[in-house]
């Protein structure tokens, strides 16, 4: 009934725009879109700031009653098309390219295995970089105190569809534990049921268990349930042997969310999961938007490639458009109805340029100050990992998977709440004969902050992870590696003699000493930043209200994973689809 209305007003306004008016309830984000945008399209109902996992899905439902307009800036291209992205089986070089940098061990000298895996290893390593296009801002934390004062790898992922585009594709929801917080925290606009019925909308879900109490068959989400490996049916096999917790079919269902799963889900498509699906194919395909970034068929939509957002205007406290860089040019687009922050990583940071942020930090840099918010840019968060490589029996390796990691297992705390997860272990192909494993925490304490060195948008933001900051962290790792790990590789030895730790060394495992070291030494960031611009009441940390909404200001929403109330138990890309879906249906799209 609602999209009838709707284009039933875009109707009338077409035949007499003068006659009709945007309605602004003064309470909400909801609007009846009427307006039409000028020719050379610099003004829209809406201006999107990146075309990210949660901005393509917010450029095709605001526009979707071929009646509401959005201009959207993005700071990468689109490369939809490019072999890299477009097959699933290529993201083992777009995941390895975005830790060229981080604390995995190259030199294979330090692996005790035989020279026939190590000479086809380092011919590996070394084809990663020459292979992967341009597809990451990258930069480096602040020295991180508790993890040998290293500066940390950051990026963001500039593709159209971001990260969504060069990840791994895992599809893994939060748990029902979490999601309760965010309702605690955000209100009813999080409740539980409502966040299990927006995922069931945004899938298409394949796999072997079709229950549609927790999966949904008609969305925009093609995710395939993967056919099990020998690596992930050994892997899978040992953590339940060295654990005790169970086989998982589907980890996703809030029923069974412990436990090892030899089947991982993910989000691509056609036969075998030959295909990846980002937030580009799936909501902003050939149907919707043509190569260049405009709408077709009616869609309203403009996107601006390779485009930095600088600032928001404002009239007063009320966001009107977006000052962007495109080509060296200084350009201007204006938003009717407003401005929406889908940046990642850099939204809190865009905010704080836009004079949103610690008056004292803004002042300082002569940033006009707007809303004087200290709590822009606190509370990052992090999912950190340890990374661990093994030796395979070369038989298992899955020649033909579309797919890098084999399995995942969700793990609670060692003599900890047997129903909470804690940690994700993951093991990725590599080469037959050598697999990478990565350990993280997915609930972890630690907090980190995100600020600004300069008023220049082109200089990178200060971004401080704040890795192990919190003694638990560093604890549930050591239990973790010490019990979990230590005893995950004895299993693998029995199953195989082939399957066996070789980085870190496993005799650390049995002196705590050793395992500390081996943590600070190697722990790194994840890229699954969160919390940043957090929702929740502004007297206790928010930055957006339940709908998205920025305090103090008018017309300025945030709908990515910087909002995120608690670090989510599973992936962020899951949370972003889920966050953006939201957003849109709070506004009344």
């Amino acid at each position: 009934m609602k999209l009838n209305i709707i284009s039933l007003l875009c109707l009338i306004s077409l035949l007499a725009p003068s006659s009709s008016q945007a309605r602004d309830d003064g309470k909400s984000n909801t609007f009846v879109q009427n307006s039409i945008t000028d020719t050379n399209f610099t003004t829209a109902d809406y201006i999107i700031v990146g075309v990210g996992t949660a901005g393509a899905v917010l450029a095709k439902k605001l526009t979707d009653d071929k009646c509401t307009s959005v201009i959207a800036i993005h700071n990468g291209s689109n490369l939809s098309k490019d072999p890299l992205i477009k097959y699933s089986r290529n993201a083992i070089f777009t995941v390895l390219a975005s830790l060229i940098g981080a604390p995995i061990p190259a030199d294979p000298s330090v692996f005790n295995v035989p020279e026939t895996f190590k000479n086809p290893f380092i011919r590996f390593m070394a084809s990663v970089p020459a292979r992967v296009p341009v597809l990451y801002i990258q930069g480096l934390t602040t020295a991180q105190p508790f993890a040998d004062n290293r500066n940390l790898l950051w990026e963001i992922a500039i593709p159209e569809g971001g990260a969504s585009s060069i990840n791994a594709g895992a599809w893994c929801v939060g748990t029902n534990q979490v999601y309760a917080q965010w309702e605690a925290i955000a209100g009813p606009n999080w409740s539980v049921p409502r966040i299990r019925e927006i995922y069931k909308e945004l899938e298409e879900y394949h796999g072997k268990t079709p229950d549609p109490q927790f999966h949904g068959f008609d969305g925009p989400i093609s995710i395939k349930q993967k056919r099990p490996s020998g690596l992930s049916r050994v892997f899978s096999q040992a953590i339940v042997d060295a654990t005790g917790l169970p086989f998982v079919l589907d980890y996703n269902d809030p029923n069974t969310p412990i436990g090892a799963s030899e089947r991982m889900q993910l989000t691509q498509s056609g036969p075998n999961g030959v295909y990846r699906v980002s937030s580009v194919n799936a909501f902003l395909g050939k149907k919707m938007v043509n190569e260049n970034g405009h709408g077709i068929n009616g869609r309203r939509l403009r996107i601006n490639f390779n485009s930095t957002a600088l600032r928001v205007l404002w009239d007063g406290n009320r966001a009107v458009g977006v000052e962007f860089s495109q080509g060296g040019e200084t350009k201007k687009v204006f938003a009717k109805q407003g401005v929406i922050v889908t940046a990642g990583l850099f939204s809190s940071a865009f905010l704080m340029r836009s004079g949103v942020g610690p008056s004292s930090l803004l002042e300082s840099l002569n940033i006009p100050v707007i809303f004087d918010n200290p709590n822009v840019g606190q509370g990052l968060v992090d999912q950190p990992p340890v990374y661990l490589v093994f030796s395979t029996n070369p038989k298992d390796f899955p020649k033909h998977e579309n797919a890098v990691f084999q399995q995942i297992a969700w793990l609670p705390a060692v003599n900890g709440n047997q129903t909470i997860r804690e940690y994700r272990l993951s093991t990725a192909k590599l080469i037959p004969g050598i697999s990478l494993a990565v350990f993280d925490l997915v609930q972890p304490r630690s907090r980190g902050s995100i600020t600004l060195e300069s008023a220049d948008p082109f200089v990178p933001p200060i971004i401080d992870d704040g890795v192990l900051s919190n003694p638990t962290d560093l604890a549930l790792f050591q239990s973790g590696l010490s019990v979990y790990i230590k005893n995950i590789n004895t299993a693998l030895q029995a199953i195989d003699p082939q399957y066996q730790l070789i980085f870190p060394d496993p005799a650390i495992l049995d002196d705590p000493l050793l395992v500390t070291s081996f943590i600070q030494e190697i722990v790194g960031t994840n890229m699954c930043f969160q919390s940043h611009c957090r929702m929740a009441p502004l007297d206790q940390g928010g930055v957006v209200d339940s709908e998205g909404r920025v305090y103090g200001v008018q017309n300025l929403i945030v709908a990515d994973d910087s909002i995120v109330p608690l670090c989510m138990d599973g992936s962020p890309m899951a949370s972003a689809y889920l966050i953006a879906a939201n957003v849109a249906k709070l506004m009344g799209f």
